[in-house]
C-alpha cells in the first residue's frame, strides 16, 4: 500500500500543492498541507475507500485540511490579539486575502467548502453537489446562506 501512496504522491502531489496554494495563498502552508495529507494516508490508508477516484478524494481532503488550517489560524490570531499588539498593516492585496480567509473561517464547514468550490474553483452547483454528495439545491442554499453571512459580517465591520 505504501508504494501505491508514493506513486499517488508523485503523480498527484503537484495538483494537491496547487490546490492548497490557491486556497491558502502561502507556499509554506500549502507544502505543509501536502505533507500532512500524504503522511496521514501512509498512517491510515483506509481513509481512501477506493469507491471513487483518488483525485476526487485528494481534492476534497486538501480542501478540508486547508479550511481547518484557516480556522486554526483565526483562533491563533484571536489569542494573540488578547496577549499582544495587533499585527503590522500589510499591503492592500494581502489584507484583502486575509479578509477572505477570515470570512471563510467564520462560515460553517459545509458552507466554506461550497464557497471555495464555487468561487475559487468556479465549479457549477451540480459539480459541487456531486463532489459533496448532496443535491444541487442544497448547494445553492449553502452558497446563499454564506453570502448572507458574509454580507452581514462586512456590514458589522468597523
Amino acid at each position: 500500500m505504501r508504494s501505491t501512496i508514493e506513486a499517488a504522491y508523485r503523480s498527484h502531489g503537484p495538483t494537491v500543492l496547487r490546490r492548497a496554494r490557491l486556497i491558502l495563498g502561502n507556499e509554506a502552508d500549502a507544502r505543509e498541507v501536502v505533507q500532512e495529507l500524504f503522511t496521514s494516508l501512509v498512517a491510515r490508508p483506509e481513509q481512501f475507500s477506493g469507491t471513487g477516484s483518488l483525485m476526487a478524494f485528494l481534492y476534497k481532503a486538501t480542501t478540508n485540511l486547508c479550511l481547518n488550517r484557516i480556522r486554526d489560524a483565526r483562533t491563533r490570531r484571536r489569542l494573540l490579539a488578547r496577549r499582544g499588539p495587533p499585527p503590522e498593516s500589510a499591503p492592500a492585496r494581502a489584507e484583502s486575502r486575509a479578509r477572505v480567509i477570515e470570512l471563510l473561517a467564520g462560515l460553517p464547514e459545509d458552507q466554506a467548502r461550497a464557497v471555495v468550490y464555487y468561487y475559487i474553483d468556479e465549479m457549477s452547483q451540480a459539480e459541487i453537489a456531486t463532489l459533496m454528495g448532496c443535491s444541487r439545491r442544497h448547494i445553492g442554499n449553502l452558497i446563499a446562506r454564506a453570502r448572507t453571512q458574509v454580507t452581514a459580517a462586512e456590514g458589522a465591520r468597523p
